[in-house]
């Protein structure tokens, strides 16, 4: 649909950029870090993205250490159903492996995990070259989840049940492909603006915008078309005052990003200061109307007659003489350019005021008057 260390605190949804190489369709809630806990780990280079049950979504990247075993830590509210996803040469749209992480814990398995206290993955290991993996429709999605071996955790269980999966068709809506162009959700570019929407967060709290709920109707920005232009609404820019819909809170069309017509407990912008009296212009003002009889040729018999006599291409005798002459040497567009303040085979530049009185000229027709 193109048109737009790691210890993490969920009251904001963290959302960093990944080392390497979605969401539910309605407003995440906030979670306090009371009733979160720790997933770790080591992956090859790799993003790694929590989605889970009360609409948190969590991105953070593995700490590159010199091996190809990369520590993470990901923070997620406990006792809520949660689901990983996990991305290597992310960056690379032609080698990027996107895999969904699945768990057995003694004899239950499924994609969904729910914690109530830290737990530590281990290594998982990961597939970094796409040749390798099974994708039968080309989205990069690896199509059968990465089985992690959870070794009978206490503090863990796991479950199929469906996660920020709108359309309930057993992908997490950030990976579905809406459009059917062979890119999922999270790597195309709404608002067209060469980031990706898995890494945009132009409003910088910490959660991709195409996440987002911004008009609190049910539906993620990546699937809302309200105007069925074909666009999400989001990338719009409704007002036409250069800020799309997303960041543009500005009722009173002042074409600056605030918050102050919606929420009076926003700060306010503050007043400017009074701008000091300008300084006179060194360059002098010269009347619009200029004539060639009374104003051009001065200068030029002033200036350039010494080395423009009567011979050579350029010759200024008489009034008429020399119109002709500029008028047969192309015009007088060539005075301006070779008048604009440089020196010219070794003569002197026009003073500003000759200068603009020419300019003036030509710019009002260069009239024979």
């Amino acid at each position: 649909m193109n048109k737009n260390t790691i210890l993490l605190s969920l009251i904001a949804i963290p959302f960093l950029v990944a080392c390497g190489g979605g969401s539910s369709d309605t407003t995440p809630a906030a979670v306090t870090p009371a009733t979160t806990a720790k997933i770790s780990g080591t992956v090859p280079g790799t993003l790694i993205e929590a989605f889970c049950e009360d609409g948190t979504y969590v991105q953070v990247s593995s700490t590159q250490n010199g091996t190809n075993q990369h520590p993470f830590e990901i923070e997620v509210p406990q006792n809520t159903n949660c689901k990983l996803v996990m991305t290597t040469n992310e960056n690379n749209d032609s080698t990027r492996v996107i895999t969904p992480i699945g768990f057995i814990n003694g004899a239950a398995t499924g994609s969904t995990i729910t914690i109530n206290g830290d737990i530590d993955l281990s290594h998982i290991p990961l597939e970094l070259n796409y040749a390798n993996v099974n994708d039968a429709n080309g989205d990069h999605i690896v199509d059968e989840p990465l089985q992690v071996d959870l070794k009978n955790t206490t503090n863990t269980t796991v479950n199929n049940t469906p996660v920020q999966d709108r359309d309930n068709n057993g992908h997490i809506d950030a990976y579905d492909d809406d459009d059917q162009d062979g890119t999922v959700n999270a790597y195309e570019d709404d608002d067209n603006d060469g980031i990706d929407n898995i890494h945009d967060d132009k409003d910088d709290n910490n959660q991709p915008d195409y996440l987002e709920d911004d008009d609190n109707d049910g539906n993620i920005n990546h699937r809302d078309d309200d105007d069925d232009n074909g666009y999400a609404d989001y990338t719009e820019d409704d007002d036409d005052d250069g800020l799309s819909n997303h960041i543009d809170d500005d009722d009173d069309n002042d074409g600056i990003k605030d918050d102050d017509d919606n929420n009076p407990t926003m700060p306010t912008m503050p007043t400017p200061t009074t701008p000091t009296t300008p300084t006179t212009p060194t360059t002098p003002t010269t009347p619009t109307t200029k004539t060639f009889s009374a104003d051009v040729m001065p200068i030029l018999n002033s200036n350039c007659k010494s080395c423009h006599g009567s011979s050579g291409n350029f010759t200024i005798t008489t009034t008429a003489a020399t119109y002709a002459n500029i008028n047969s040497m192309g015009g007088a567009s060539y005075m301006v350019e070779t008048g604009n303040g440089r020196n010219h085979d070794g003569g002197d530049k026009l003073n500003a005021v000759e200068y603009a009185t020419i300019k003036a000229w030509v710019d009002a027709g260069a009239m024979n008057n």
